[in-house]
């Protein structure tokens, strides 16, 4: 995938999510969602690497200005701003950037909405019914749009920025 160009990580990511969407019933969803969220992610760390030349992947991935927060709900929530006033749960690994997601749901129609960590995995949480949503992961846009339906779920992108569009140079 590193050396491929810009129009081919979204081919085989769309290929993953096909296979992942054909396999579904035979996988659980946190299996599912384990696999996706690893191919978005190193779909942003390859993005990054070849538009950043000497800065690090990892430090561009990290740049929320660029992301998009991935965020699984219950076939309830129709939208963002059905999670106003709602608890989230979220990943001990996105602690650092809970802030700007947070922000991010509040501008996209969600105010008053909590982020919160939780002994078991947010997406535990969220298949549980513990929660209504969980983000899942926080990657580029174009690793967003690669992300897979899961049944019984939704999936709903959340850009940490204006700057997050795919519009980007």
């Amino acid at each position: 995938m590193a050396g491929s160009g810009t129009s081919e990580p979204n081919a085989e990511i769309g290929q993953a999510t096909v296979g992942l969407v054909q396999s579904s019933s035979s996988r659980t969803i946190q299996e599912l969602v384990a696999t996706a969220t690893a191919a978005a992610e190193r779909m942003t760390g390859a993005t990054a690497a070849r538009g950043n030349g000497a800065h690090s992947a990892a430090a561009s991935a990290n740049n929320t200005d660029l992301l998009v927060a991935i965020v699984m709900v219950r076939p309830e929530i129709r939208s963002v701003s059905d999670l106003a006033g709602k608890n989230v749960a979220i990943d001990e690994k996105y602690v650092a950037s809970s802030v700007d997601v947070r922000i991010a749901m509040v501008a996209a129609g969600a105010p008053s909405v909590q982020l919160s960590v939780g002994q078991a995995s947010a997406v535990n949480r969220m298949a549980s019914g513990e929660v209504p949503a969980a983000v899942l992961a926080l990657v580029s846009a174009d690793s967003a749009d690669g992300f897979p339906e899961v049944a019984g779920f939704r999936v709903i992108q959340v850009p940490l920025s204006p700057r997050s569009a795919k519009s980007q140079p």
